[in-house]
């Protein structure tokens, strides 16, 4: 009867003590979905609880909520519409003639720019050499290289592996739009103090995602031209400095 009764004392302790760590654990997770910042100093606090005895299962605790897909905490975001620009070599400006017979559609504008459109984007390409490029989503810098790819290399404008090299080395950033999810409904909320002199506009609560916050990105158009004017500045310095080529017809100068 002893042994009995003690067996039965052992397994009320051991199941008080687990319902007592259910509770704890449960009051922890709450505490974490309010303030996900929170340590195990801050939550023995709130929880009324001894640090030294409950801080490292606390701690482990507040691992374990971590790592709930849920709760991954971090920059997730999804790019809408990835917009870019790169610049075709002159010497290849004349391949713009055949460009309409691999599938390339002339457009109506006065400018007579080209237009390239696949399941990846689209390309506008200009007289100027310049070609514009819009990635759908999800969007990233290999979908725009591989839709390059497609309007210039595999419908045979450009064979040259180092042309083709050379085009996609100049793709540059010009705008996209990221959506941040916190699953929440956000009240509706537009910020464009700083769209002419960084490129950035922030929408919350947008009706397109009541869920998120969005972040449109764009490279100024300032910036742009200021970077422009500074390449051809620099192609011009370089052809002033280059040695230009020896005369021919000039005597060698045995003195020096």
């Amino acid at each position: 009867m002893a042994g009995a009764s003690g067996r039965c004392g052992f397994s009320k302790n051991f199941h008080s003590g687990n319902s007592g760590n259910s509770s704890i654990r449960q009051q922890v997770f709450r505490e974490l979905n309010k303030n996900p910042l929170l340590t195990p100093k801050a939550l023995c606090k709130l929880l009324n609880l001894e640090h030294k005895k409950y801080g490292k299962y606390l701690g482990n605790l507040r691992s374990e909520w971590k790592l709930h897909y849920k709760n991954e905490r971090g920059s997730k975001c999804s790019t809408h519409g990835w917009r870019g620009w790169c610049y075709l070599p002159r010497e290849y400006s004349n391949v713009r003639v055949r460009a309409v017979e691999v599938g390339w559609i002339r457009s109506r504008a006065r400018n007579r720019w080209l237009l390239w459109k696949d399941r990846l984007g689209r390309l506008q390409w200009f007289e100027t050499g310049r070609v514009n490029l819009y990635v759908r989503k999800p969007a990233n810098l290999g979908k725009a290289y591989q839709l390059i790819c497609s309007g210039f290399s595999f419908t045979g404008l450009i064979t040259d592996i180092k042309v083709l090299e050379q085009l996609l080395s100049t793709v540059r950033f010009k705008g996209a739009h990221y959506v941040f999810s916190v699953g929440e409904r956000l009240p509706r909320l537009t910020i464009d103090l700083f769209a002419k002199s960084n490129g950035v506009i922030i929408k919350v609560g947008d009706a397109s995602h009541p869920n998120g916050i969005e972040v449109v990105a764009f490279y100024p158009d300032w910036a742009e031209r200021n970077e422009r004017l500074f390449e051809q500045l620099n192609e011009t310095l370089k052809r002033l400095v280059e040695p230009s080529a020896p005369n021919k017809f000039e005597k060698q100068d045995y003195v020096r």
